[in-house]
């Protein structure tokens, strides 16, 4: 049987973060409609939950000791092809290789992340070496071809969630916080949301609390994040800069109102959905959150919509383009 492996190099120590529970998902619908086997290289002493029909091995952590272990450990399972869910790949592999670029931010001045030559380095050499790169956004896929050049695959896969269980809350029933999902780095722009909240409740009774979910301080695990998603009054995405945007998918799967910024991949995943607002005016922030939150109209225009404009972005449309993509390179 052919045996296609998939580097887990997302995993980290802690619970699964937006990366890691995109490839999860994708890779869970995968094994249900691929007739191969799937093997996954776990970093050592990663917290991986326990796959169905996934064969787990353990492999060194660190980018360079993986270089050097991960071709051997292939040959090993007379592995075919390697998915990697990053953009790192092994430069010597055996074997076809896939990576994933979520974004490549040191092209856009407007994300502010500073990133040394060294990775920008090792990132483009991967990039060029891989067979195929799996970007989820139109404009990651521009950035792809600009640094891979003319040749090579590239292909546009978005990242997918799962439909939650229960329909969509109706407005009248979205009384809790205005939600924000993500982590803290600089790009997720959270003292900016917190100006503008301020800004907004200032004066007033009705406005809902502001609540931060994400690493480090607030990690809530996958259950109590979808009740959240389901009773709040609003999510709220005001990020300087995304690849793509999974909390905003979220939200629209889960029938939340979203306030988020109006970048280019957020427009592409949610349409006309959203509430657009520009991240670096905490005065139109401020806006979006007084209007979602005293237009109630509004409100339950986005919990009907969010779940159609979602419904083409599931991990079952993931698995089957990278089985599509698989056999491709399988021949």
């Amino acid at each position: 049987m052919t045996v296609v492996a998939f580097d887990g190099a997302c995993f980290g120590d802690g619970p699964l973060t937006g990366v890691g529970r995109a490839f999860v998902h994708g890779l869970r619908a995968y094994v249900e409609v691929a007739p191969h086997e799937c093997v996954l290289l776990v970093p050592d002493g990663a917290h991986v939950a326990e796959l169905a029909h996934v064969k787990t091995v353990t492999t060194p952590r660190g980018r360079w000791r993986r270089q050097r272990a991960l071709p051997a450990v292939l040959r090993g399972l007379r592995a075919e092809l390697l998915h990697s869910s990053v953009a790192s790949v092994p430069l010597r592999a055996p074997c076809p290789t896939v990576a994933t670029a979520h974004d490549l931010p040191w092209l856009h001045q407007e994300a502010e992340e500073p990133t040394n030559w060294w990775r920008r380095f090792a990132t483009t050499r991967a990039l060029r070496r891989a067979a195929c790169v799996v970007a989820p956004s139109s404009m990651t896929y521009e950035d792809v071809r600009a640094v891979r050049g003319a040749t090579g695959m590239v292909e546009r896969v978005p990242h997918g969630v799962p439909t939650p269980p229960t329909p969509p809350a109706d407005e009248a029933q979205r009384r809790g916080p205005l939600l924000v999902l993500g982590d803290d780095r600089p790009r997720k722009n959270r003292d900016l949301v917190r100006a503008a909240y301020e800004r907004f409740r200032s004066g007033r009774a009705d406005a809902p609390p502001l609540r931060f979910v994400g690493p480090p301080d607030d990690y809530v695990g996958e259950a109590e994040k979808g009740r959240l998603l389901r009773t709040c009054r609003a999510v709220v995405h005001a990020s300087r800069f995304e690849g793509f945007g999974l909390p905003v998918l979220e939200a629209l799967a889960h029938g939340a109102p979203v306030v988020c910024s109006d970048l280019r991949p957020l427009r592409e995943l949610a349409g006309d959905v959203p509430r657009f607002v520009d991240p670096r005016d905490p005065a139109s922030v401020a806006a979006g959150l007084a209007a979602i939150t005293d237009d109630r109209a509004e409100r339950a225009r986005q919990v009907s919509r969010g779940p159609a404009q979602a419904a083409a972005m599931t991990p079952s449309a993931v698995a089957d383009a990278w089985l599509r993509l698989h056999q491709g390179l399988l021949g």
